[in-house]
């Protein structure tokens, strides 16, 4: 009987306490956190610099709560000025010299965000969510260039759905790790550098 009466009351207080963390509509702020190794492949170079966000779509997608109520998760704060001050903070480590991109200089690098789509699907047990990110860099050196598209997909399993704070890491790490990938990429560099 005390079995049954510590059961039915652990039931209700879980069913109190979920209702208190139901899902709400995620704005995201993109900030991500670039990690490169110091080098001096610039040595001093002027390179100009732009970024931008060229999704159509602000929304990423929607995640679920335990009881399929489905919120929508969005960036609607453009993040290219918080993505071109950590990317520039990287290539100054580097050895270039940056500056706003225009269109007469010679050396230019320009970064468009092209994709951020988040997906939560509720499994049996937990809640798998994955985030999606794809960038691409258009590097220019005097009359030769190079093009190259970087994808990245970050994953993340719980027993509960994503709350903001989750899917705020989830599209910052999927963010940085493109942006990493780029600014490692070695032809890239090399072409900025000559």
């Amino acid at each position: 009987m005390k079995t049954s009466v510590l059961l039915a009351t652990a039931a209700i207080a879980l069913s109190m306490s979920m209702q208190g963390c139901s899902l709400k509509t995620q704005n995201l702020r993109i900030d991500p956190d670039i990690k490169i190794r110091e080098a001096q492949i610039g040595n001093g170079t002027t390179l100009g610099l732009r970024i931008s966000d060229a999704r159509s779509e602000k929304k990423l997608g929607e995640v679920g709560d335990p009881d399929r109520k489905m919120v929508d998760v969005s960036v609607e704060e453009d993040p290219s000025a918080a993505i071109y001050q950590r990317v520039s903070q990287a290539l100054t480590k580097m050895g270039f010299s940056v500056e706003p991109y225009n269109e007469s200089m010679d050396r230019t690098l320009d970064i468009q965000i092209r994709k951020l789509e988040l997906q939560s699907v509720k499994k049996p047990l937990t809640f798998d969510t994955e985030l999606r990110a794809e960038v691409a860099a258009h590097a220019v050196n005097s009359t030769e260039y190079y093009d190259r598209q970087f994808n990245v997909r970050t994953r993340k399993d719980g027993a509960a759905p994503p709350f903001e704070k989750d899917s705020t890491l989830l599209v910052n790490t999927a963010v940085a790790q493109a942006l990493e990938d780029l600014l490692a990429d070695e032809e890239l560099l090399s072409l900025l550098a000559r």
